[in-house]
């Protein structure tokens, strides 16, 4: 066997020994089940959220108020208080309120100037208390600025508080201050508190990648606790929603008004156009753009950096060996001829 030979062969086995170890370590994963999975009627909590290039008022307000399954109409179960958030600038304006939704005038006031708005991007949230402080306003949605920008956020579901706490670490707990409780352990924090931090976390360590950040942060939780994810996250110009363990819907309007809206479940009693989502997936929404559907949010990781940088160094060596050898094989030919 000539030199060049040998190394080609290494260069792949090495390849092939590097895709196997990455396998075996997790880093790469085809495709997850679906391990959760549960009624429009059995979970805690209900969310809803809208971007277009200008909310579109009437659309809002029977979403918000009107419709049979509207938010309002939600909070005689979800009891525990509501919130709801607009854009109008980089900086978003929250309303909240203890009551619940369906009892509470205040409510009202709050949806009829979100839809007034002539924002971009809504939120909104019915809370049904299963973790953390419930003598207060809806801490839904969730708010935090950090890589320049103001991040709201909402959560349907629980999750485990000392696993959370236990990826998040000591330090960065420690440099982000709680919405709720006088400490990281006090029994008043919330768990949704937690996993916005840790995701946001994610995020800030993959360059600001919003999809990568989700994609690590949704891995490592998994692999460390169990409990419902759905969540809905937004920087005012973006709206991402994905779903793990609980029911969540998506619309997206093609003629006048323009919007896309994720729900956890369809706020009208004519649900045509709603489209159901599977766990795992990712829905990206933006003003003026078709929505964007990750089937599976646990197959976009990233390589590791070494292995990436190994992998590139390889394909070149490999490459330039084979276009060697092809003229040497032809001039042996020739010289036998």
């Amino acid at each position: 066997m000539s030199i060049s030979r040998a190394v080609l062969v290494v260069a792949h086995v090495t390849l092939v020994v590097s895709l196997c170890l990455l396998a075996a370590s997790g880093e790469i994963r085809i495709s997850h089940s679906n391990q959760l999975s549960t009624t429009d009627g059995d979970h805690e909590c209900r969310f809803w959220a809208m971007t277009a290039p200008r909310l579109p008022e009437s659309t809002v307000i029977n979403h918000l108020i009107i419709g049979s399954s509207s938010l309002k109409s939600l909070g005689a179960v979800n009891y525990n208080g509501w919130g709801l958030a607009y854009y109008n600038s980089s900086e978003p304006r929250i309303r909240r309120g203890e009551l619940p939704a369906n009892s509470d005038p205040l409510f009202d006031q709050a949806v009829i100037e979100l839809a007034e708005s002539g924002s971009n991007v809504g939120v909104g949230h019915v809370r049904r208390a299963s973790s953390g402080a419930t003598d207060i306003p809806n801490p839904h949605p969730f708010v935090r600025f950090k890589g320049g920008k103001w991040w709201a956020y909402g959560h349907n579901g629980g999750l485990l508080k000392p696993a959370l706490k236990e990826l998040i670490g000591q330090e960065y707990l420690e440099q982000n201050p709680l919405t709720l409780g006088d400490n990281w352990s006090d029994p008043r924090v919330v768990d949704s508190d937690l996993y916005m931090l840790y995701i946001l976390k994610c995020i800030e360590e993959n360059g600001w990648n919003v999809t990568l950040g989700i994609a690590k942060a949704i891995d490592d939780i998994t692999r460390s606790t169990w409990g419902t994810m759905n969540f809905f996250l937004t920087d005012g110009q973006t709206l991402w929603g994905f779903r793990l363990g609980n029911t969540l819907y998506y619309y997206w309007s093609q003629s006048p008004p323009y919007y896309s809206a994720i729900a956890s479940q369809p706020p009208e009693s004519n649900i045509t156009g709603w489209v159901s989502l599977s766990d795992y997936n990712l829905i990206i929404l933006a003003p003026d753009c078709s929505p964007t559907i990750i089937d599976n949010v646990m197959t976009v990781t990233e390589f590791p950096t070494p292995v990436v940088l190994l992998l590139l160094m390889l394909i070149p060596v490999s490459v330039a060996i084979l276009h060697r050898e092809k003229p040497v094989k032809r001039k042996a030919a020739q010289a036998r001829v």
